[in-house]
């Protein structure tokens, strides 16, 4: 009876024994194969590790010169933009030269007359009425004032004449009632003349004038020695 007990028992420790035996010999049969993957993957990771540091930097320095480009992009458009503004500029100078053409006049005191002007108290405007040139109209022989139509550098001159007395002969060239230059002349006896010129660079409606300097006197008569002169020598 023992022994018949006995035998099943044996037969189940043999059979647990075995299983243990298998399992450990299938788990040494593939430790192997997954180490190797193991190392295998780690390899793999470390390559895609340095791959995509490589592309970060490479990204990174594409970044670099295409922001370089966009710099010199803009510096070249920055570049044409100012360039392209010289040149509307002087696209305008020329459309204004071409509206308001050349512009020069010369006039005098006397038409045909003798006649002395003066003496006065105080500063007086002369009207050169005898307009020998008016190239533009800029000049009103009504007034005696010359009205620039447009900014830029213009040359005046004047002369005067008188006969020698008491009294000195003056002009002053005015911009705006703003006293610029003196023109004098003082003889005790026979002519004289005295001259004077000056450059201006004047605005757009900037008016210009001759007045008579005070306790002096002018003189003029068909030839002509007291002038007022001007013309434009370029647009601004």
């Amino acid at each position: 009876m023992k022994m018949t007990l006995f035998l099943p028992l044996l037969l189940v420790v043999l059979s647990v024994s075995t299983d243990q035996t298998e399992a450990l010999a299938l788990q040494q049969s593939f430790s192997p194969d997954v180490h190797a993957a193991l190392r295998e993957m780690i390899a793999s990771l470390t390559e895609q590790r340095l791959e995509l540091k490589f592309l970060k930097k490479e990204s990174a320095a594409k970044c670099d010169r295409q922001e370089a480009e966009i710099k010199n992009l803009k510096k070249q458009l920055e570049d044409y933009d100012t360039k392209l503004k010289g040149q509307e500029t002087e696209t305008n100078k020329l459309k204004q030269q071409l509206e308001v053409g050349q512009v020069a006049f010369s006039a005098s005191l006397s038409v045909d007359d003798r006649r002395t002007y003066g003496p006065f108290k105080s500063l007086s405007t002369l009207v050169f009425r005898h307009v020998e040139t008016n190239i533009g109209n800029a000049y009103n022989q009504k007034t005696g004032i010359f009205t620039a139509p447009v900014k830029g550098a213009y040359h005046f001159e004047w002369y005067i004449g008188a006969h020698g007395s008491r009294y000195g002969a003056g002009a002053m060239l005015m911009k705006n009632g703003e006293r610029i230059f003196l023109a004098y002349e003082k003889k005790s006896s026979h002519f004289g003349k005295s001259s004077n010129a000056v450059t201006l660079l004047l605005e757009n409606g900037d008016e210009v004038f001759v007045q008579q300097w005070p306790h002096s006197t002018l003189f003029d008569d068909h030839n002509h020695h007291t002038t007022f002169s001007g013309h434009l020598l370029f647009i601004m």
